[in-house]
C-alpha cells in the first residue's frame, strides 16, 4: 500500500463490478452478517457498512476522515502501516472487497458470494448454512472447483 494514509483523509469511491453489483450482497445484509464478518472481521464488516451508508448518501465517492473513522469503529487514529485503518483497508483489499487507486480506494457496493477457500474458514453449520442457501453454480460444480 502506498502513502496514501499520511493524510488525514482518503477519497473512496464505489468499486465498479456489474455483475457484481447486479448479484452482491449489500454490506448491511444479513448475507454479509452472517457469512462475510467471518472472513474479513469485525472491523472491516463495519467499514463495509459505514461506506455503504455513505454511498447512499454520496454515490459518485466522498472524504473518507482516517482519525474520525479510525475512533468511531474503536481501531488506532495513527497514520502509516501501522494504524488501525491502514490494516484494516489492507484486508479488505485481501479479499477483494477494495482496491488501492491514485486517488484512494475503491470499495465495492455490494459483496460477491463467498468463494470455497473463503467458505472454509467458517465454522462447520455455517458452511451447511450457506450451502443450501446458496448452492454452487453447475458451471463450477462441474469444472471441479469444489
Amino acid at each position: 500500500m502506498t502513502n496514501s494514509f499520511l493524510h488525514s483523509s482518503l477519497w473512496i469511491e464505489p468499486w465498479r463490478d456489474l455483475i457484481t453489483e447486479e448479484n452482491g450482497h449489500d454490506p448491511r445484509s444479513r448475507y454479509v452478517e452472517r457469512y462475510w464478518l467471518g472472513v474479513v472481521g469485525p472491523t472491516a464488516g463495519w467499514l463495509m457498512r459505514h461506506v455503504a451508508h455513505e454511498f447512499d448518501k454520496t454515490p459518485e465517492g466522498f472524504e473518507l476522515s482516517v482519525p474520525d473513522i479510525a475512533l468511531q469503529l474503536g481501531i488506532s487514529p495513527k497514520a502509516g502501516p501501522r494504524g488501525g485503518l491502514h490494516r484494516t483497508l489492507h484486508r479488505l483489499v485481501m479479499f477483494r472487497l477494495a482496491a488501492e487507486g491514485h486517488a484512494g480506494f475503491a470499495i465495492r457496493r455490494r459483496l460477491p458470494l463467498l468463494n470455497n477457500a473463503q467458505l472454509r474458514r467458517l465454522p462447520e453449520h455455517l458452511q451447511r448454512s450457506h450451502s443450501s442457501h446458496y448452492p454452487m453454480p453447475m458451471s463450477a460444480a462441474s469444472a471441479g472447483l469444489n
